[in-house]
């Protein structure tokens, strides 16, 4: 019951990204360049629940992004791969508990 909530969680909270993203920062941009909200928000899958995770759930919306967007399909899924993927390695190095 825990993974179908957190399921839904994180394709809701996708949903507003893509409404904020689309919507609000297309006119926020400092000198050309606008901030990329996917990227962050799978920085944040990958610290709190895992480099895995974070790597599978940046494919699979950056996937949903490419189909919405209707550029070449795979880009974002590769950034946001890489991005959910680097997480894992820099953070145990930087971070000891």
């Amino acid at each position: 019951m825990k993974k179908i909530l957190s399921i839904i969680v994180i394709f809701l909270t996708f949903i507003i990204i893509y409404f904020l993203q689309a919507n609000f920062f297309t006119w926020f941009n400092i000198a050309g360049v606008k901030p990329n909200l996917f990227i962050i928000f799978s920085l944040f899958i990958g610290i709190f629940i895992g480099k895995i995770y974070g790597m599978s759930i940046g494919i699979i919306l950056g996937l949903l992004l490419d189909f919405f967007i209707g550029n070449a399909i795979g880009i974002n899924a590769t950034i946001l791969a890489i991005s959910g993927l680097l997480r894992g390695n820099t953070y145990k190095k930087l971070f000891k508990r």
